[in-house]
């Protein structure tokens, strides 16, 4: 599937939640409330371009915004 792991900012495979970094714990977070958007198919492709159509300097980011990489 090519994504990060569970502890990165886009922990979940199946959803859009985003995690918060503790400086003092050195650790990635996520929040308990809230609702979370699942991920579908369409949104998985359309990330997967955006990241392989960036310049080399853009990926990174794009990467960690998404949770995946190459």
């Amino acid at each position: 599937m090519n994504i990060t792991g569970h502890n990165s900012f886009s922990g979940c495979r199946f959803c859009e939640i985003q995690g918060v970094f503790s400086q003092k714990h050195k650790h990635v977070y996520f929040p308990s409330k809230g609702t979370n958007v699942k991920k579908n198919h369409s949104d998985w492709l359309s990330h997967i371009n955006e990241i392989e159509v960036a310049s080399t300097k853009d990926k990174k980011p794009l990467i960690k915004k998404y949770g995946k990489y190459k």
